[in-house]
């Protein structure tokens, strides 16, 4: 006699804890890279246009634009899967955290200026990573042979 399983399909895993807590970080993260994209693109936020001494523009604007693009939308769209429980979700949970710790390295070597907002940020996209690792980890587990 065979016995019939129900199984989720193959693209979905379950978000337990770690995810819904890496869903909630990547839409704070989301929430404050729009926030800060859209107010240098605005009126640059008030930051000193001395600041962009160091990089190839004159105004906000492009750091604004550059925020929206590699920080927000990435955020978002890993948000995205965590939300739909795509199996692919861990994964891009992990690289959008390290991508996160790499734009504040990044703005930090370009700039040479702290901003308090800085280790914040980097911190969240740590957590991310963690979050994202150990939903990975028990989804590996949870379908592991025995």
């Amino acid at each position: 006699m065979t016995t019939v399983t129900a199984r989720r399909p193959a693209t979905r895993t379950r978000r337990g804890w770690a995810g819904t807590g890496l869903l909630v970080v990547l839409l704070l993260v989301t929430a404050n890279a729009v926030y800060g994209g859209v107010g240098l693109v605005v009126d640059g936020l008030g930051m000193p246009a001395e600041w962009l001494d160091r990089l190839p523009v004159d105004t906000w604007t492009w750091p604004g634009v550059a925020l929206l693009v590699t920080v927000a939308l990435p955020q978002l769209g890993t948000a995205w899967l965590v939300w739909r429980c795509d199996r692919r979700a861990p994964v891009a949970g992990m690289l959008a955290g390290a991508a996160l710790v790499l734009w504040i390295a990044v703005q930090l070597a370009l700039l040479q200026r702290y901003f308090f907002l800085q280790p914040v940020i980097a911190g969240l996209g740590v957590v991310e990573v963690l979050l994202a690792w150990a939903w990975w980890r028990r989804e590996r587990g949870a379908h592991s042979p025995v």
